[in-house]
């Protein structure tokens, strides 16, 4: 589904939004959990285009559910898979590969316990080893529609990045900011201090001039959009994780859940 002139909205993919940015050689930001390599290149194809016009697949972060599909599509279609340098490791052979895991940064355990119902679906993520072939930094483009700016945005995770797309004025957040159709939030994150490192990240975002924004979790978004994400910038969330959870309680069970199926609403707190 085109969202804006060059700008797709894959249908049909699980995890987290994958968007096609469709020009002579074509970028996709994020491709959910693994197994939707088939479905972006059925996308491709009903556009008239070739597979292998689909030159970079953009991780935003490391996370299974944006990254899990980056391998099979570089082997469908060739596409190099790009992300920020702090989101990889080289492995025993020199292979730069994507970083698996959690950071060791685990909830509590009270929390596991209230949500065990809603995370068994995360007993079915693997994170696979997944060669990263071009390592970016903050500051670099690719050379698609206009430029695709990689902004390096630390927080949620060490290398995650907001690219900007020139033309149209696009901001890509990632799982930096989620959109929950009625507010936007921030995700939820248990150490404190990776909480300040996300907001001096947004902080760093609210000079730019995007005509819409476009999120790992949920629709984009078309109206004030540098207005919202610095309104968000403006509440405070340096706060207790407890008070984050009890206040979003119904709206983390609905996130937690909606990974399963394609295309699904998801929230997030604060």
């Amino acid at each position: 589904m085109e969202i804006a002139p060059g700008v797709h909205r894959v249908p049909g993919v699980t995890g987290s939004n994958a968007v096609l940015l469709v020009d002579r050689r074509m970028a996709l930001v994020d491709c959910g959990v693994s197994g939707n390599g088939e479905a972006i290149v059925r996308y491709i194809r009903s556009l008239g285009r070739d597979p292998k016009d689909l030159a970079w697949v953009v991780l935003t972060h490391f996370h299974f559910d944006h990254s899990g599909s980056a391998a099979e599509l570089h082997h469908l279609t060739g596409a190099q898979v790009v992300a920020h340098v702090a989101e990889t490791e080289l492995d025993h052979h020199g292979k730069r590969l994507l970083i698996k895991g959690n950071e060791g940064e685990q909830p509590p355990g009270w929390y596991r316990w209230a949500m065990r119902r809603a995370r068994r679906h995360e007993r079915d993520a693997h994170y696979h080893d997944t060669e990263v072939h071009q390592p970016v930094e903050d500051g670099q483009v690719l050379p698609c529609l206009g430029g695709l700016r990689v902004i390096h945005t630390p927080g949620h995770t060490p290398g995650s990045i907001c690219p900007l797309l020139q033309q149209p004025r696009v901001l890509f957040l990632g799982d930096s900011v989620l959109n929950n159709v009625d507010r936007l939030s921030r995700p939820l994150m248990w150490d404190r201090a990776k909480r300040r490192r996300l907001d001096a990240s947004l902080r760093s975002l609210r000079e730019l001039d995007a005509e819409m924004a476009c999120f790992g979790h949920g629709p984009p978004l078309t109206e004030e959009v540098m207005r919202r994400v610095q309104a968000l910038t403006d509440r405070p969330y340096d706060v207790p994780t407890w008070r984050i959870v009890l206040r979003n309680w119904r709206t983390l069970r609905r996130f937690q859940a909606s990974t399963r199926r394609p295309g699904h609403w998801e929230g997030g707190p604060r």
